[in-house]
């Protein structure tokens, strides 16, 4: 009995010690973990920042794309009333007008006339997409 129980101090002794050295790996792990977690966070943050940024250099852009548009905008329509405009000014563009055809001569070459043989009818029905039902139809310029 006094031989198991020196045996059982001895082994005890030896748990004790083994157990005991392990606080200052548990230190070194624990400030290792926090370390990790502290950049992890810093991570998050540093995403979420730029998209925030993101998204206020999107607003910025579409605000100026917007200034910009209102500003084209003001100036078709003729810009303030009795007010002067800064900036360039567009001139508007009036619709050509078409001189009136003296001679028959002139009015054959026009777009929508009809055409002068049958060639010609079949080549603007199949351009027009079926324009015209017959030739017949084609020829008369329907």
């Amino acid at each position: 009995m006094k031989k198991v129980s020196i045996a059982m101090l001895a082994a005890g002794v030896i748990f004790l010690a083994s157990c005991g050295g392990g606080a200052d790996a548990d230190k070194a792990k624990a400030a290792a973990d926090s370390a990790r977690v502290a950049d992890s966070l810093a991570a998050i943050a540093a995403k979420e920042q730029a998209t925030l940024d993101s998204i206020a250099a999107a607003s910025a852009e579409q605000a100026r794309l917007d200034s910009i548009a209102a500003a084209d905008a003001s100036a078709s329509k003729g810009g303030s009333k009795g007010g002067s405009s800064k900036g360039t000014t567009t001139k508007k563009e009036e619709p050509k007008k078409e001189e009136p055809v003296t001679n028959m001569k002139g009015a054959a070459g026009k777009a929508g006339d009809a055409p002068k043989s049958m060639k010609d009818a079949a080549t603007d029905a199949k351009s027009s997409g079926g324009g015209a039902k017959s030739m017949k139809d084609a020829m008369k310029g329907k």
